[in-house]
């Protein structure tokens, strides 16, 4: 296993992705997956408030079923959580929830969940555009002040407002966003296409942001809900309608060839290369592996310390 330093917090660069737990992941193979993780060194744990959480306010079922893994197995210095607030209402991503009322509400929930006095990072979950960053900066600032969370992490911002964010930060004496998490793969994919238009993909301009401020990025749907594997496998027509909407396209099958190429040279499966293109980043990329089957995040994990070079990242992706 890859590993950045965050500000002393050791980060696995394949985070485990825990959407679902609970829900349509059972705890039995939640549970299964979480000490797997953990075995082969993995430290980084992704979740969010509204993970399982079938109703606004309601409780999330995978923060739920971490506080009972970290708690039972006394985790709690060994694995870095990272959650997520205010995520606006599943039936209207437009109707926003960053508010400091919604926030403290979201942050009081999570710790309960997680059987913990501290997040170690806390993102917002979205922005708010219609928000100046002063006011964002602020009332993040509270949860600083009030030791709730360790470290700040914004989730599918534009780089144009975390550096505005940032700036205003800086000036005035106030806690800074330090880490960033968005959807970014080998696979090709934009919101428009994803169909949430809240959301933000990499692009080649944020990536030359990133790199330039040398920001830690954590990377959602980094196997593009496995369409590398079952593609090359021929299995295609097992990738669920959203996967083959969002990712099923001439751009991300063009590099079907390349992918199965260079995972044959390397003595890696695709999925643990699409991991690979992300983890070699020159700027700190943690990718978010998670799946409702066991055997996949073993697959996963097989090369787990891979580091592509510059000549094999530009072999795969010589747009972004």
């Amino acid at each position: 296993m890859k590993y950045i330093d965050f500000n002393g917090l050791k980060l696995s660069q394949i985070a485990l992705g825990c959407d679902h737990y609970g829900e349509t992941i059972r705890e039995e193979i939640s549970l299964k997956q979480l000490d797997i993780f953990f075995d082969q060194g993995g430290t980084l744990l992704d979740t969010a408030h509204v993970y399982g959480q079938e109703k606004p306010g309601g409780p999330s079922t995978s923060e739920i079923l971490l506080g009972k893994w970290i708690h039972s197995n006394n985790m709690k210095d060994k694995v870095v959580v990272a959650s997520k607030g205010c995520h606006p209402p599943k039936d209207d991503l437009h109707k926003s929830r960053v508010s400091e009322k919604e926030m403290m509400l979201d942050i009081s929930q999570s710790l309960d969940n997680l059987k913990s006095d501290c997040v170690d990072i806390w993102f917002f979950h979205r922005d708010r555009p219609d928000m100046g960053v002063d006011e964002l900066v602020d009332m993040a600032s509270v949860l600083k002040d009030k030791k709730l969370v360790s470290y700040l992490g914004v989730s599918n911002w534009t780089t144009q407002r975390i550096e505005a964010a940032n700036q205003w930060a800086d000036k005035h004496g106030k806690p800074r966003f330090e880490i960033s998490e968005i959807q970014w793969s080998l696979a090709y994919c934009t919101p428009e296409i994803w169909g949430d238009d809240t959301l933000v993909c990499m692009t080649k301009e944020q990536r030359n942001w990133y790199e330039a401020q040398n920001m830690p990025v954590m990377c959602f749907s980094p196997q593009a809900k496995g369409l590398f594997s079952k593609v090359i496998a021929q299995k295609a027509d097992t990738l669920s309608a959203t996967a083959q909407r969002r990712f099923l396209n001439a751009t991300n099958l063009a590099l079907m060839p390349k992918v199965e190429t260079l995972s044959k040279e390397l003595g890696c499966s695709p999925a643990a290369l699409a991991l690979a293109y992300l983890t070699s980043q020159s700027n700190p990329t943690i990718a978010i592996a998670g799946s409702s089957k066991v055997h996949q995040i073993t697959e996963s994990l097989q090369c787990s310390n891979l580091t592509l070079t510059a000549e094999q990242l530009a072999y795969l992706r010589e747009d972004l």
